[in-house]
């Protein structure tokens, strides 16, 4: 199990916590706290760190649209 807190800081700036809590289950209210520096991400559970990890790896990795 790995947590990249740096996968986890884009995560949250470039995907919404809705999108983010249908593909995790991680709380809406967790994820706010997170985003706005209310909670520490190294004081999250590792589940949810591993989990907003994958996610973030999940969603770099996805090809862009291009126009």
């Amino acid at each position: 199990m790995i947590v990249d807190t740096d996968k986890i800081e884009w995560l949250l700036e470039n995907r919404s916590q809705y999108f983010i809590n249908k593909e995790t289950g991680v709380a809406q209210s967790r994820l706010s706290k997170l985003k706005n520096n209310f909670s520490e991400i190294g004081k999250s559970s590792i589940d949810v760190g591993v989990k907003l990890t994958d996610l973030a790896v999940k969603e770099k990795n996805k090809p862009t649209s291009r126009k």
